[in-house]
C-alpha cells in the first residue's frame, strides 16, 4: 500500500555532506512551526557545513509499521512538510533517532 500525507514522523534531520554535517532537527522544528513550505539552504539553517560543496537536507523518519526512511533535499529544494505527521506544531524530533549520516545505528 503506498503511503499517504502525513504517515512519516521525523524522529532527526542533519545538513551538510557526507563529510561535514550538522544536527537542524530543532531548527527544522522552528521552521515547520513557522511555514508548512520553506526554501532550503545554508541561510535557513544559519551555517555554511562544507563551504564550497553541495549540501543536502536528510530528514530521517519512521513510516508505517514503525519502517525507518530517510527523505533527502538538494540545498535550495522547496520543502514541504505535508508527508509529515506533526509538522507544524514541531511534534517530533525528540531523542528517538540513534543512526548517523551514512545509516548506521
Amino acid at each position: 500500500m503506498p503511503a499517504t500525507a502525513q504517515e512519516y514522523q521525523i524522529l532527526h534531520a542533519e545538513y551538510g555532506t557526507a563529510r561535514h554535517h550538522i544536527d537542524v532537527t530543532q531548527r527544522l522544528r522552528e521552521l515547520a512551526r513557522a511555514n508548512r513550505r520553506f526554501r532550503m539552504g545554508n541561510s535557513t539553517f544559519g551555517v555554511d557545513p562544507d563551504p564550497g560543496r553541495k549540501k543536502v537536507l536528510r530528514i530521517y523518519a519512521r513510516g508505517p509499521q514503525g519502517r525507518p526512511r530517510m527523505f533527502e533535499y538538494p540545498e535550495s529544494s522547496t520543502i514541504d512538510g505535508a508527508r509529515f505527521s506533526g509538522w507544524g506544531g514541531g511534534n517530533w524530533g525528540n531523542g528517538q533517532w540513534r543512526g548517523g549520516w551514512n545509516g548506521e545505528r
